[in-house]
């Protein structure tokens, strides 16, 4: 299948400049992985380049070198195949896709206008489920009964306010500026894909920057749904910790008994808000791992010219 896409002479090859690059990490499971990449080259853009990122074990066997641009890393966790990618990314933007989510037409074209404004660093696009087109997640906001809460999940129709509430994205499927992906990688040192997100997006905010999502950008996935949603004790707990080890506003006691109390009917919700009661029990962990610095300051003096989609007649030069 995946040999289809890449016969004839309609695929494009692997530009010396891009303004925009994939990158697309080999996961400990390939065919997930090769469902991504799969979905990117038929849907490739113009003016783009792909990279798979790997730990060594990937041998390309569908010849794809002449198509994509395969990095090595020296680790297997996607985190760091991610952060190998990026550090290599040509691309003024860089987009983010893994874990056998799926390209559609002209995904890229809606979260790259949202770079047109500055202070703009990273786009969350709509996830949904193929079957029914229910929205796994638009990216996430923090509110009284949850941290880090994919917003609209397990609806169908965006729901505005909750789109206009972004907080962060998940690095695992999002658009970034080059340069602020870079350092966002460096705010977390683990593995953990969803704290790492979690510490990128408050890292932004306190340096001025924002996170959008854009309706219209749309990743599909088949078959399975991304752990973001999955509720635990201590993913209410580290979560926590990261926030306070960022913000400094966390109360263990205020957050979880709030929390807790919009949660009393849902079990698993109820038991994550509990989590956040013992918070403080991992903040100086959390302070080891989390480097909210690392993000250079938003200026409204950057001189950013966007680019804009495919459907333009022609991608704009960035500055």
């Amino acid at each position: 299948m995946l040999a289809f896409f890449l016969v004839g002479d309609s695929v494009p090859k692997t530009p010396l400049t891009a303004r925009l690059s994939i990158v697309v990490p080999v996961g400990k499971d390939t065919i997930a992985f090769e469902t991504s990449l799969i979905s990117v080259l038929e849907h490739r853009p113009s003016g783009c380049e792909v990279i798979v990122a790997h730990d060594g074990s990937y041998d390309d066997p569908f010849e794809l070198s002449d198509e994509v641009r395969f990095v090595v890393s020296d680790t297997s966790e996607v985190s760091g195949l991610v952060e190998s990618g990026v550090e290599l990314a040509k691309g003024r933007f860089i987009h983010v896709i893994s874990n056998g989510l799926k390209a559609t037409s002209e995904w890229v074209d809606a979260a790259l206008e949202k770079f047109e404004h500055q202070d703009v660093a990273a786009v969350a696009p709509v996830v949904r489920q193929t079957r029914d087109g229910e929205i796994v997640a638009l990216g996430w906001h923090d509110h009284a009964g949850r941290l880090c809460d994919p917003s609209c999940a397990g609806t169908t129709e965006v729901d505005r306010p909750q789109a206009m509430r972004t907080d962060g994205v998940f690095i695992d499927a999002s658009f970034w500026r080059s340069d602020v992906l870079r350092s966002a990688m460096h705010c977390y040192r683990g593995s953990n894909l969803l704290e790492a997100s979690y510490a990128a997006g408050l890292a932004l905010k306190k340096a001025g920057w924002r996170s959008v999502s854009a309706d219209g950008s749309d990743l599909v996935c088949e078959g399975f749904t991304p752990t973001w949603n999955v509720a635990s004790f201590t993913r209410g707990k580290r979560l926590w910790a990261i926030r306070q080890s960022i913000t400094k506003d966390r109360r263990a006691l205020r957050d979880g008994v709030r929390s807790a109390m919009r949660n009393l009917a849902s079990p698993d919700r109820f038991i994550e808000s509990l989590g956040q009661l013992s918070g403080k029990s991992v903040v100086a962990e959390m302070q080891r791992r989390v480097h909210w610095d690392e993000i250079r300051e938003f200026s409204s003096s950057i001189n950013v010219i966007p680019m804009r989609g495919q459907k333009s007649e022609a991608y704009r030069r960035a500055a």
